[in-house]
């Protein structure tokens, strides 16, 4: 049921628990509940997106809080359950062990610090804590102000560097890139992210869901500073040498 060596599992009632003790040294079901944090003091604020995610604070940083939510058609149904298929088949279960993998591999994702299924019969909710990294995200960033080319292919660069890896992020978009204060492009939100064999058809795919992403920002938002020559200087940049077609 433990997905990474590093880290302690234990249940409580319904919920299965899972955190990294080097980071957090207890966890209950009340660390997971904003409203436990906004009675200490301890929440920060929100983020956009499909998932609810939460900024918090403990005596050690600050933390991102992402409750589970379904998207698409189901979505409007069923907002935040999923089937029980079994501990290690669960979303939290898997997406930890990815970032855990990936954040030993050196990769530039957030640390994993805590994860829960609270299961309900034949359904589950869940939740997922990382650290959170100071930064803003593409989408962000281009609402304000264009990008440099040297961050254009930065973004390439660091998209790169996981599909190299094996690593497929399910939902490349604007949102899941950070432009971390300290000078790295991260990725956010593995949910349902896996490892793969190398090969240029899911890296295709997968770049062509950002640029997907990128014009859905261009056509929703005016000023959004994206266009053609950003996205040539964001394939500059991840070229290796061996070119992907993304036209």
């Amino acid at each position: 049921m433990n997905p990474d060596r590093h880290s302690t599992y234990r249940k409580q009632g319904g919920s299965h628990i899972l955190h990294d003790p080097a980071r957090l040294a207890e966890m209950d079901d009340a660390e997971f509940l904003p409203s436990s944090w906004q009675a200490r003091g301890g929440l920060l604020g929100g983020a956009p997106g499909r998932g609810t995610t939460v900024f918090i604070q403990d005596g050690r940083g600050e933390l991102a809080l992402r409750h589970y939510r379904r998207g698409g058609l189901i979505g409007r149904l069923v907002h935040d359950c999923y089937l029980w298929l079994g501990l290690s088949r669960s979303r939290p279960w898997r997406e930890y062990a990815l970032l855990a993998s990936l954040y030993g591999m050196g990769l530039p994702v957030p640390r994993p610090v805590a994860a829960r299924c609270e299961r309900h019969g034949l359904c589950y909710r869940a939740d997922l804590i990382t650290e959170r990294l100071s930064g803003r995200t593409l989408a962000a960033a281009l609402q304000d102000a264009p990008l440099a080319g040297d961050s254009w292919q930065a973004v390439g660069a660091c998209i790169r560097r996981f599909h190299r890896a094996g690593v497929y992020h399910a939902d490349l978009n604007a949102r899941n890139i950070l432009l971390a204060d300290d000078g790295r492009v991260v990725l956010l939100d593995f949910d349902q992210g896996r490892f793969r064999r190398t090969g240029k058809g899911w890296q295709r795919k997968n770049l062509m869901r950002l640029r997907r992403s990128l014009d859905k920002f261009r056509h929703q938002q005016p000023g959004f500073a994206f266009d053609e020559d950003c996205w040539k200087m964001l394939i500059n940049g991840y070229d290796g040498g061996e070119r992907v077609t993304t036209a």
